[in-house]
């Protein structure tokens, strides 16, 4: 067994997989839950864990405090040059997050096709993972930007006249929650769909409108509706454990 570790900026996802990739046992955590865990009984069937990152000491501490009562090794996942049948055009590639190079590779490992790799968490990610000539999958750029809390809190905390939380998408928000929730879910949409549009223009890939948006984090289903909103016959898939399993295959490739 497997235990694929995904420490985000906000929580803290797991999944236990058997040698097939099935995911077996899965969890997740509050961020600042994360020290009061108790050791899931179903880890101590870990033969390795591998653990994606981004929160930083926050999540790492609380994690070893767990480890040490198991008796798997740890791999703490890096992005590289190449893996799992990725490319890594990332400068330099080592810089590229953990969770957005596992998500990738999980996406090229399921899809096998060029396709835009989208994590709607705290930060948004749209990246570009494009199939070249080898066949293989070549990550050819992404951008980074906020996600919707993150916009959301900017501006509570920079204007005086807002005041209140977000509230529904709407073609003509006439209140400032409802402007808020359509504004902020346009603005994220709108950054998929110029990628999507720059992808399209890539060599190779033509007028291609099969190019599918895979999208996964915690706002997954808010894009995805304000998305076919703007554009209702784009190709959008959720998958909500593609760090997770991208990590998996990671970890696989090692033994």
């Amino acid at each position: 067994m497997i235990l694929a570790i995904d420490a985000g900026n906000t929580r803290c996802k797991w999944a236990l997989f058997d040698p097939k990739a099935s995911m077996v046992a899965d969890g997740n955590w509050v961020n600042e839950e994360l020290a009061d865990q108790a050791l899931p009984t179903c880890w101590h069937e870990a033969k390795r864990i591998v653990v994606s990152n981004v929160a930083g000491m926050a999540a790492s501490r609380p994690l070893l405090g767990l480890f040490q009562q198991m008796q798997a090794p740890v791999h703490w996942a890096h992005a590289s040059h190449a893996a799992a049948g990725v490319i890594n055009g990332y400068q330099p590639p080592e810089a590229l997050g953990s969770d957005r190079w596992a998500a990738l590779i999980a996406a090229w490992q399921h899809y096998q096709a060029s396709c835009l790799v989208v994590s709607a968490g705290t930060a948004l990610t749209v990246d570009m993972l494009s199939r070249n000539q080898q066949p293989a999958g070549e990550f050819v750029g992404g951008t980074i930007s906020p996600g919707f809390r993150l916009m959301h809190q900017a501006l509570l905390q920079n204007t005086e006249g807002i005041r209140t939380l977000p509230g529904m998408r709407s073609s003509a928000p006439t209140n400032t929650g409802d402007a808020l929730y359509t504004g902020i879910s346009h603005a994220m949409a709108g950054s998929v769909l110029l990628q999507w549009q720059q992808m399209k223009t890539m060599p190779g890939k033509g007028a291609d409108t099969t190019i599918p948006c895979v999208l996964t984090g915690g706002d997954a289903e808010l894009l995805r509706q304000a998305l076919l909103h703007a554009q209702p016959d784009l190709p959008v898939i959720i998958d909500a454990s593609l760090v997770l399993r991208g990590l998996f295959y990671l970890e696989r490739e090692c033994l």
